[in-house]
């Protein structure tokens, strides 16, 4: 054994207590790492898995108006799977505790449940019944801020008319995870939220039938009005 050698080994020997020190600091790193990794790993599998169980749309597209005869058109683009028209439009809420009016953004849904891109999960309470104008849906998170819950009713100025809703569920959807007003930099749960109405009452109240449509050759697409 070569002189260095030996004085090396004499000096870890010396040093024991700050080399082991160093070598738990690193293993604690590494350790860290192929955690993160591994959680990051997780996260996108579930990301990707609730985006696909859900629908979530690949394309979206504002109009202010187009036929509803533009839908089977749009249907036959080639390079898209599936596609689906709506009517979005925010309305002035009044929430209980608030001193100042909330925003909701109303999003039309059909009275009858069935598969549909960005489809909603029900956390408590119901679907919208046929025929049930008033009956909604909320977001989560607009809920909890607000104390909401099945059976409360929430006053929405709609297109002009001050009009009362029921709430009859609250739901998630993989369009809103992140639920954010137009123009606000970070989310404001207790003022804005999403509600989910029937589309036939949105278009009675608005007084007209209209989506819109979407850019052509993608998988699936989500067409509203605003």
């Amino acid at each position: 054994m070569k002189s260095l050698d030996r004085k090396l080994i004499r000096d870890l020997l010396h040093l024991r207590g700050q080399v082991i020190a160093v070598a738990l600091v690193v293993a604690c790193g590494v350790a860290s790492f192929v955690s993160m990794r591994n959680m990051y790993r997780s996260l996108l599998a579930t990301q990707t898995a609730y985006y696909a169980e859900y629908r979530f749309a690949d394309v979206f597209a504002h109009l202010k108006r187009a036929p509803e005869s533009l839908a089977p058109r749009i249907a036959e683009i080639p390079g898209v799977a599936a596609a689906q028209t709506r009517i979005v439009a925010n309305v002035t809420l009044d929430v209980p505790g608030l001193d100042e009016p909330a925003t909701g953004q109303l999003v039309s849904i059909p009275e009858k449940r069935a598969p549909m891109l960005n489809d909603l999960h029900l956390k408590r309470g119901r679907y919208i019944e046929p025929g049930g104008r008033e009956e909604v849906m909320v977001s989560e998170a607009f809920a909890s801020k607000n104390n909401f819950n099945p059976g409360d009713t929430i006053s929405a100025v709609i297109n002009g008319r001050w009009t009362k809703l029921q709430i009859v569920g609250v739901a998630l959807s993989p369009e809103f995870v992140y639920e954010i007003r137009g123009g606000d930099l970070f989310p404001d749960n207790r003022r804005f939220g999403v509600i989910w109405i029937s589309r036939d009452a949105v278009e009675r109240a608005f007084e007209e039938g209209w989506i819109a449509p979407r850019p052509p050759a993608l998988r699936r697409a989500n067409c509203w009005n605003a």
